[in-house]
């Protein structure tokens, strides 16, 4: 695994190189000023995002991977004909919209970015996951009335007391929003463990990241994190031989210490974790059932149910089937078998690219690997927050089959 950071800055993309940091802000400042409207401000940005790549005319559709997105993006776009006919309101498939389409903007992004180009956008991502990570870290230890009423206002907790909060961490996005972020910054910051100059901060981040995902609460936050740093490690020491062993030994006797000294200091929090990931098969089977009845009763099997009819903005809706937890599932419901088969292809198109040239695209394989596991029992792929680095990913990889003269079709 190569070190892959360089200098540059995001040229054209100003608005995509700083959307994190700036929608995190408007989170934080959501805690102390409700007016604020983080949502409808991301959505800004990213109209911004999507003009900056049209007037610089990076808004690339020479490969076919490019108008497999575009064919995706027009086929979600259209299905609120069909929501309409099924008996939903519009409103429905604009707030879906919002959250789960226009993200994909950001495959656009990546294709226009160079390797050094993409670092400072994860950079800056990393740096928004420690904004949130470390905050909510001191929130849970202060646990201060307004922050209290203000996760109790959002729906995070169910009762405005403090032990109600302390059962997972929320910061100011909601435990499953930061369960995937923190994961996904773990991975971004791989390339920077690899770099003499940043290998401090990359560790930090790691470890901070990795601390985030298991305070989150979040099975499979909890599960994603572990298998990232078998991956890295698996990556570093063994595959690619980028350093040495004994780092490898120095590691394994520091976690060995960290889960004594955790132990002796918290050992309901070691079980509180056991307990949590004991019962992941548990809660599999509980939303099967789900599952099914959604599947079982959409409105066309070919076409779905269209944008928004399974996810959480239909409660109420008469004849709705909303799938609270199982985001692959949930867009297999909304966009029937030709919109989930777009959508299959375009991953099967990066993660074949990608896979093969592992040294280079070890961060984006991650990312997307990990938000597909996540979205098995949770809907990862709903959220302005973790769908933008999703799709950044996908394009990242398929920006060098173009740089490559590949992809011919």
């Amino acid at each position: 695994m190569e070190n892959r950071v360089g200098s540059d800055k995001i040229k054209g993309i100003w608005f995509a190189g700083i959307y994190y940091i700036l929608a995190v802000m408007l989170y934080v400042i959501n805690m102390f000023v409700s007016a604020v409207r983080p949502g409808v401000f991301a959505t800004v940005f990213m109209a911004g995002v999507a003009a900056e790549l049209v007037i610089r005319r990076q808004l690339s559709f020479k490969l076919f991977a490019d108008r497999l997105v575009a064919a995706y993006f027009v086929y979600n776009a259209l299905s609120v004909i069909w929501l309409v006919r099924g008996g939903f309101p519009v409103t429905v498939y604009i707030q879906e919209f919002i959250v789960s389409l226009l993200p994909v903007i950001f495959y656009y992004v990546g294709r226009a970015c160079c390797e050094n180009k993409s670092e400072r956008f994860y950079l800056n991502f990393i740096t928004a996951a420690l904004i949130v990570g470390v905050l909510g870290i001191l929130l849970q230890v202060i646990m201060p009335q307004f922050y209290i009423d203000y996760s109790f206002a959002l729906n995070f907790v169910s009762k405005a007391d403090a032990a109600t909060c302390r059962v997972r961490m929320d910061s100011v996005v909601g435990s499953t929003v930061l369960g995937f972020i923190s994961v996904a910054a773990m991975l971004a910051s791989m390339p920077f463990i690899m770099n003499k100059k940043l290998r401090i901060f990359g560790a930090l981040s790691m470890l901070i990241n990795l601390v985030v995902a298991f305070m989150s609460n979040q099975r499979s936050a909890m599960v994603a994190a572990g298998l990232v740093i078998i991956y890295f490690n698996y990556l570093i020491f063994f595959q690619y031989k980028a350093l040495d062993k004994k780092y490898f030994f120095i590691e394994l006797a520091l976690v060995a210490v960290a889960f004594i000294a955790l132990c002796v200091v918290s050992m309901g929090a070691v079980m509180k974790i056991y307990y949590r990931l004991v019962s992941l098969p548990d809660a599999i089977g509980e939303r099967s059932e789900q599952w099914i009845a959604a599947v079982n009763n959409m409105y066309s099997t070919w076409l779905g149910n269209g944008l928004g009819a399974n996810g959480h903005r239909a409660l109420g809706i008469d004849g709705a089937h909303v799938i609270a937890d199982g985001g692959l599932v949930k867009m297999y419901c909304e966009q029937g078998i030709f919109g989930f088969s777009i959508f299959i292809y375009i991953l099967i198109l990066a993660l074949n690219r990608g896979i093969k040239d592992l040294r280079h695209y070890c961060v984006e394989v991650g990312i997307i690997a990990i938000a597909l596991l996540q979205s098995i029992g949770s809907n990862i792929l709903a959220f302005q927050l973790t769908v933008p680095v999703f799709w950044f990913a996908l394009g990242r990889i398929n920006a060098a089959l173009a740089k490559n003269g590949e992809d011919k079709k």
